[in-house]
């Protein structure tokens, strides 16, 4: 058996957690500007964990993890998911065909980029078990999966065997082994202005006030208390990695900004077109933080932990004004 879906596809470096999505919706005639998913979904965002089983033991993450940016999507555009993870991959790949059968591409993932062969640079060289691809097609005669990557232009072939090296990630909180997830797209499609404006206010709800102190404003304020006392070198150069993009330790500092930059230039595109001047004042905002997040980077490579909590309260200070002004009726 062989199947392939053809559909637009976005090229469109590290935005690989909802580059699928982005496709899906084009397809079906909708085309969202680069970022704005991630933006209203909580890539930009906070969370700081502690556990003493962990590696490091304190955590920062500038991010919203994949699970929860998906469900947060799914709130703000109105798909529906399906979810299938944590099965043998055999099992995992008859299911997956199933949905390619029915004409639907699906998210696979978190994936380790080690064993996908079209990023040479990575190949059998270094693990990153943090990748998604949109899987649309198989062909089992030559034992391959067909996928669009946000960094390929043309759809990609991985054979079964890498395909399913590939998917023997298993983080907790984040992704169970063998995951793939199929999204039933809304009838009515919300525009751009409409995904803005309800995902902004979405977003500054929850990271002014989250369910739990680990995420958004308070995780920051907390974290900028037991920063001064952390003496691993992984917890400073993890906070580092994670603040980058690609999500490793830099060279230089100029993509270690959290993903603020980014906000910041949909925000204000977005502010501009629809003359909202609460979005253009955030925007503002989001820039001179992703500027101070640069600063606590290159603080936290040399382990000045009283420089980096420091830097760490001027950040939730900015960014706790630019969603109160998120929060303005438009």
């Amino acid at each position: 058996m062989k199947k392939l879906i053809t559909l637009p596809h976005r090229v469109c470096e590290s935005t690989c957690f909802w580059n699928g999505l982005e496709d899906m919706f084009a397809w079906k005639g909708v085309n969202y500007p680069d970022f704005l998913l991630s933006s209203v979904g909580g890539m930009p965002g906070f969370a700081f964990i502690n556990s003493k089983r962990a590696n490091p033991p304190h955590q920062v993450y500038w991010g919203a993890c994949p699970k929860y940016l998906i469900r947060d999507l799914a709130q703000i555009t109105g798909f529906s998911e399906t979810v299938i993870e944590g099965k043998a991959f055999k099992s995992m790949l008859t299911k997956l065909k199933r949905f390619i059968d029915d004409g639907l591409p699906v998210m696979a993932g978190a994936l380790d980029m080690y064993y996908l062969h079209y990023f040479p640079y990575l190949y059998k060289k270094i693990h990153v078990p943090i990748h998604y691809v949109l899987v649309v097609g198989y062909d089992d005669e030559e034992k391959t999966v067909f996928v669009h990557d946000c960094c390929c232009k043309q759809a990609q072939r991985i054979s079964y065997e890498e395909f399913e090296k590939s998917l023997d990630v298993s983080t907790p909180g984040m992704s169970k082994k063998n995951t793939f997830r199929a999204f039933a797209l809304p009838e009515k499609i919300p525009s751009e202005f409409e995904v803005a404006a309800k995902g902004f206010r979405f977003k500054a709800e929850k990271q002014l006030k989250p369910p739990v102190n680990l995420f958004g404003i308070p995780a920051m304020q907390k974290a900028t208390e037991q920063i001064p006392e952390w003496n691993d070198k992984k917890c400073f150069e993890q906070m580092v990695a994670y603040a980058t993009t690609p999500p490793m330790l830099p060279i230089t500092y100029e993509n270690s900004d959290g993903m603020r930059f980014r906000q910041a230039t949909v925000l204000k595109a977005l502010g501009n077109k629809y003359k909202v001047e609460c979005w253009n004042e955030a925007s503002a905002l989001f820039q001179k933080s992703g500027a101070v997040i640069i600063e606590l980077c290159r603080a936290a490579m040399q382990q000045n932990g009283k420089q980096v909590s420091a830097r760490l309260l001027e950040v939730a200070e900015i960014e706790e004004e630019a969603y109160r002004l998120l929060l303005k009726p438009i």
